[in-house]
Formats: structure tokens, sequence, C-alpha cells
């Protein structure tokens, strides 16, 4: 029997989602359905996704995990997270990783070796965990920014580092930047282990995050350079692509990685 899959958000993550399921890249995997982002009320509904769906994954953002992720898991459904940064909330991290009956997975998204620092965790102390990461100017520009600071920003004709600090303070001032350091935060088990670098770089053509992860069992050097998707430059071309290698592993669990 196929794991029915229901998808929140038809963006640029969404869609593709769905063109990779469509075209029967993930074997025993059925996609019942796409739920417009902010669930317009028209076609197919979170509702539906309940009704219909084993698994509803979120490709929507950090605000769709917040409205409709407790949701799914009381219903007793899986749920698949993309925007893990908003996971950085404790509240919500609790209520997904702790409540139920239904399970909360996270994909790996466009982020390597969080097995190894997973691993090191179970067996050994992680000591410190350093992320830096660098985007283009124009991605990083934020709402709360005032005329100057956006200049400054879109201006700089060389690396401009923004932000030193914890998961918590990325997520207060670019939440949309937080994903890979939620990740590590939840690999290493600590929210306190992890210091985020986020620089703004006029030469990031592509998104390069930077990983060194000092551990009792080793130090993990970790470089991913990820090319933006088509349909949205803040956003890795490799997430739909690590999601549907996430679904296919769930509906045929033998032979795979885990």
């Amino acid at each position: 029997m196929a794991l029915g899959v229901a998808l929140i958000g038809s963006g640029a993550i969404g869609s593709r989602i769905a063109e990779l399921l469509d075209a029967g890249t993930a074997p025993g995997v059925s996609l019942t359905g796409v739920v417009p982002h902010g669930d317009a009320g028209t076609g197919f509904s979170f509702a539906d996704a309940l009704e219909s769906a084993d698994v509803v994954v979120e490709c929507a953002g950090v605000a769709a995990v917040a409205e409709f992720g407790p949701r799914t898991i009381r219903a007793g459904k899986d749920l698949l997270v993309t925007s893990i940064g908003a996971l950085c909330e404790p509240v919500l991290r609790t209520t997904l990783l702790e409540g139920g009956p239904g399970r909360t997975y996270l994909t790996t998204g466009a982020l390597g070796g969080l097995d190894a620092i997973t691993a090191a965790r179970a067996g050994g102390t992680i000591h410190r965990i350093t992320l830096k990461s660098r985007k283009l100017p124009a991605a990083l520009v934020q709402p709360w920014m005032d005329g100057g600071t956006k200049e400054r920003l879109i201006g700089t004709t060389g690396p401009l580092e923004l932000l030193r600090g914890g998961p918590a303070e990325l997520i207060k001032a670019f939440p949309k930047s937080t994903n890979v350091v939620s990740a590590l935060a939840l690999a290493a088990g600590s929210w306190d282990v992890v210091e985020a670098v986020l620089i703004a770089d006029p030469a990031a053509h592509r998104t390069a995050h930077h990983v060194v992860a000092e551990t009792s069992l080793g130090t993990f050097d970790i470089c991913v350079t990820n090319e933006a998707s088509p349909g949205n430059p803040a956003s890795s071309a490799l997430v739909p692509h690590a999601v549907v290698r996430g679904l296919k592993s769930l509906a045929n669990a033998s032979g795979t990685f885990i």
C-alpha cells in the first residue's frame, strides 16, 4: 500500500516536490494533494490533507510549522518539516518532538554530516559547533532594517558579517536563515553549543555553509555550497530532493540510509 503524502505550500519547494512525486521518483509514495500557501480555503484544504494522507509535508515557512504542525500530529498523522528553523521556538519544539500521537520527521535539507554529529552525541560529547553561512546581500534584507542599514547591506563590496550568536538570536533577526543552525542544534542535542555567523557576500552566488563540529570523538569539518532554487533564490535547489529521498525511505525502509 502506497504512503499517502500531502504537501502544505505550493511555492518553489512544494511545487518541485509535487513534480518529483508525480514523476514517480519515489516508488511507494502517492501524492494526495497540495494545500496552497495560507490554506486559501479553496480546492484541496488542510482538512483534506488530514483525511487523505499518512504524512503531511510542510514546505511553506516557519509560520506554517506553527500553524499546521501541532494540528497534524494531534490528528495522528506524521509530519515532515522542511522549515526546521521553526524549532528554535522552545514550546513549539517540545510540542512537535514530544507530543503525538503523530510523529515529527526532519529533513536534512541543504546540509550533510548530521548523522556524524548525531552519532558523536550518542557516543561522546559535543563541545562546540560553529556555522558560517554566506548568502547574497539581497537575500538577507529584513523588514526591521532601516534605510541606512539596507543601503549598507546592498551596497557592500565585500563580505559583511551581520550576526554572530546562537539560534535564539538568529531566528529573531533572520528567521528565514535558521534551518541549518536549527538542524545542527537538534543533531547535537543542545541549543547552547552552536554559534552561527551570518555573512552577506556579494560573491556568494551559491549559498555556502561551513560547519566545524568539535566533539570528543573527533572534529568534523563540513563545507556545503548549494545551487539556489530557480523559483526562490533564498532556498536551495537540493531541498526538494532531500524531502523526496526522506519520503522514499519512509515508504521503503529496507536498504536505505537512516
